[in-house]
C-alpha cells in the first residue's frame, strides 16, 4: 500500500488529468454488458471486453502508473 493520494485528488495529476480520460464502447457478449476501454492519451487499452466495474479497476491502474511516472520526475 501506498501513502499517496488517489491519483483523481493529487495535485501532481492537475495538467494531465485531463488528457488522460477513460474512453469505452459497449461489447455485448450475450451473457452480460461488457465494455472494451482505452486512455484518451492513447498509451493503455484494456485488450479484454469487461464489465463496468472490472474496466474502471484497470484504468485506476493505469491511472496509477501514470501517477507514479510523473511524480518519480
Amino acid at each position: 500500500m501506498t501513502d499517496r493520494p488517489s491519483w483523481r485528488d493529487d495535485p501532481a495529476l492537475a495538467e494531465v488529468r485531463e488528457a488522460h480520460q477513460l474512453l469505452s464502447e459497449p461489447f455485448d457478449d450475450d451473457k452480460r454488458q461488457q465494455y472494451l476501454g482505452s486512455c484518451s492519451a492513447g498509451d493503455w487499452e484494456a485488450g479484454r471486453p469487461l464489465d463496468a466495474e472490472a474496466l474502471q479497476e484497470e484504468f485506476d491502474l493505469h491511472m496509477g502508473a501514470v501517477q507514479d511516472d510523473l511524480r518519480s520526475r
